[in-house]
């Protein structure tokens, strides 16, 4: 029995930092879950009430601590932009216009979710989650493009040389007010192929 308390020992400091750990990991996921306080609060066109101030003292002062290092460097942030009071309001979808050797064009669209059946839904939802984040993050952009070429290399004798990524978006506005029907387009990286790299990977 002594035996097996003194080989206990030095493990109750470990716990107890463990706990504080612990601890400080789930107030700051629940620090950053927090929604963000409305347009009109953040503009000064509307004052908080209530729990606004709570959302409002979060957004000012915790969101932009060095917590924000801890939190995007670990992978642990997340956002809940879908649910209440602040939904997002962006739709929008992605494509790429692929130019060939000989100078023909076409245009490849990434897939959307509002198009899949019901089922395959499920298995490429993981799509949307890339494009949300993606579309934002220019490390990803000539890899992605690069991807975009090798799915549309069909032909040795002409390759894609060059791939423009798009953005095609629209706000939706609160209800009552007209909503957008048309999507604006936006070309947010223009990539030459690396066609070494092409060939490699395909294979060829």
């Amino acid at each position: 029995m002594r035996a097996e308390t003194e080989r206990s020992e030095p493990i109750k400091g470990v716990h107890w930092g463990v706990k504080v750990w612990v601890i400080f990991h789930a107030l700051a996921i629940l620090a950053w879950s927090l929604p963000r306080p409305s347009s009109e609060i953040v503009s000064g066109q509307q004052k908080p009430i209530g729990s606004d101030h709570i959302l409002v003292f979060n957004n000012k002062y915790v969101l932009s601590s060095p917590l924000k290092y801890y939190m995007l460097s670990t992978g642990f942030w997340q956002y809940w932009d879908m649910f209440a009071p602040n939904p997002s309001n962006w739709d929008g979808y992605a494509d790429a216009e692929i130019t060939f050797q000989d100078g023909s064009k076409r245009v490849w669209e990434y897939p959307r979710m509002a198009k899949l059946p019901i089922v395959e839904k499920y298995f490429k939802e993981r799509y949307r989650k890339f494009l949300e984040r993606g579309i934002n993050q220019a490390m990803f952009w000539p890899d992605f493009a690069q991807r975009v070429a090798l799915l549309n290399y069909n032909d040795p004798a002409n390759p894609p040389v060059s791939v423009k990524l798009r953005r095609n978006e629209r706000i939706i506005q609160p209800p009552g007010k007209p909503q957008p029907k048309d999507f604006t387009r936006k070309v947010y990286f223009d990539y030459q192929v690396d066609q070494r790299r092409l060939k490699r990977d395909a294979g060829s």
